[in-house]
């Protein structure tokens, strides 16, 4: 799994991508090693693929806590997508998650990125075209 993650970190992603699937079926930690693999899709801007990945890794929670870090890398990737509105909900359902797993600075991080995610987006609606317009 490190190995994965560095892979990653050196800019190597369809070798971590193809290391990573390759343990992804005896991983002890498949949660993890599925959020790392859903990252390098996002880099990538392979939104789909990230998403199915996302969703791989809910099936795996068992806890509120583990849930909710779930959601959190959910809320990033909507973000980098630039559907504002959809990470402030996964932001708040995060927050609200981290709240009932009594992780109170977790969930303040993650109230912090819902208000930033919803003040991104009535910035981005008030404009009429997209914040991250150049022109």
């Amino acid at each position: 799994m490190e190995r994965v993650r560095y892979l990653a970190l050196l800019g190597r992603d369809a070798q971590a991508l193809n290391e990573g699937l390759k343990l992804l079926p005896n991983s002890p930690d498949r949660r993890e090693l599925l959020l790392v693999l859903a990252q390098i899709h996002q880099r990538q801007y392979r939104w789909h693929d990230a998403a199915v990945l996302h969703e791989k890794a809910l099936r795996t929670v068992r806890t509120p806590e583990e849930e909710a870090y779930v959601r959190h890398h959910i809320g990033r990737r909507l973000f980098d997508e630039a559907r504002f509105r959809a990470a402030a909900d996964e932001f708040q359902w995060a927050a609200d998650l981290y709240r009932v797993a009594d992780q109170p600075e977790l969930a303040e991080e993650n109230r912090q990125a819902m208000r930033h995610a919803l003040h991104v987006h009535s910035a981005d609606q008030g404009a009429g075209r997209s914040a991250y317009e150049l022109s």
